[in-house]
């Protein structure tokens, strides 16, 4: 079964953002690193300034989630407590 990824990356002066279709599990960090490499070795990414001024120790950080056709793959993240204020 394929399954769809967005993935962002962002480093202190860049940032992009781009889909990946695989039919690898990505719960494990290895196999999402595995992953996210071998996309970028095969295909031209736009790169974009960063205007987060990310000022991380680390020279990247790496965000993504499980999408279906560009939107999430579970549906709610969070219902919404009737009893709020």
């Amino acid at each position: 079964m394929t399954s769809k990824y967005k993935i962002k990356i962002f480093t202190k002066k860049l940032q992009t953002e781009f889909i990946l279709e695989t039919t690898s599990s990505m719960l494990v960090m290895s196999q999402v690193h595995k992953e996210i490499i071998d996309f970028l070795g095969k295909n031209t990414i736009k790169w974009e300034p960063n205007k987060l001024n990310y000022n991380g120790k680390s020279e990247f950080y790496i965000t993504y989630e499980e999408v279906n056709d560009g939107s999430r793959q579970h549906g709610v993240v969070r219902e919404e407590d009737p009893l709020r204020v």
